[in-house]
């Protein structure tokens, strides 16, 4: 078995006296479609945030523990942030582009990165490029400089995943990224998402349980900080170890 991209030895996270996560293992296997599930305050979203530090901006957060990415942890000291952010990139519950045009939300990256010295044909290249990948060139190759905040949310979307390919991430964090669409869109970038993972290394947390079901390779449930139990899919689903994580996916708890 290849070696994971993602791996947490004995994590836990502090917000001051509180203990968020709780000695958190797990492995994330590249090029595969990895689902964080469990009730809501479960620790989801903020093991999401710990595998590209975003934690380090709420005052008291603590972290023990190793993260590994690439067999490096990102937690050692001298750790460069903005170079782990350029390989782990993620992608917010809403559409979050910027009240700029089209064309300068998917090169954002480039330009924080400081690599936009580049001439204005091999941007629009990077540009397409980018729509193209998440499905996107057809429909605005003509409206590359009309605002992105004017796009329906399912395409606010795609172009906020289009904004992190210019800087070539190698995981794609997704924080809830279908919970304000409506089932077209979210089935749409479902799809998407099942495209994404032959060169890409996926990592979600979603409420919805038969979206995990649909789109994930391997599933955690979580259950007050804690990873109960992480397996198959299809295993997590059909036969879970543990009965607390039965009893959430049966819907007798949570």
């Amino acid at each position: 078995m290849a070696a994971p991209i993602l791996l947490t030895e004995s994590l836990n996270l502090f917000y001051g006296n509180f203990q968020a996560l709780k000695n958190v293992n797990l492995s994330v296997a590249g090029r595969r479609i990895t689902s964080i599930i469990g009730p809501s305050g479960c620790g989801k979203s903020t093991l999401l945030r710990v595998f590209n530090r975003m934690n380090d901006l709420v005052e008291g957060a603590r972290v023990t523990g190793r993260v590994l990415l690439d067999g490096e942890d990102i937690y050692a000291p001298g750790t460069d942030l903005l170079s782990l952010r350029k390989k782990v990139g993620m992608v917010f519950q809403r559409p979050n582009p910027f009240p700029i045009s089209v064309f300068e939300n998917i090169l954002f990256g480039l330009r924080v990165h400081q690599l936009a010295g580049k001439s204005k044909d091999r941007l629009r290249e990077i540009v397409k490029e980018s729509l193209e990948s998440v499905l996107l060139w057809e429909d605005l190759k003509d409206r590359l400089n009309g605002l992105a905040t004017n796009l329906s949310l399912e395409q606010q979307q795609r172009i906020c995943i289009a904004r992190l390919f210019v800087v070539r991430p190698e995981v794609l964090l997704m924080d809830e990224p279908c919970s304000a669409l409506d089932p077209l869109a979210t089935a749409r970038i479902e799809e998407l998402m099942q495209e994404l993972k032959k060169n890409y290394t996926i990592v979600i947390v979603t409420h919805n349980m038969q979206q995990a079901a649909r789109v994930s390779d391997d599933t955690g449930y979580m259950y007050l900080g804690e990873l109960v139990e992480f397996g198959a899919t299809q295993k997590i689903f059909t036969t879970p170890r543990d009965k607390r994580t039965e009893d959430y996916i049966t819907g007798r708890a949570g």
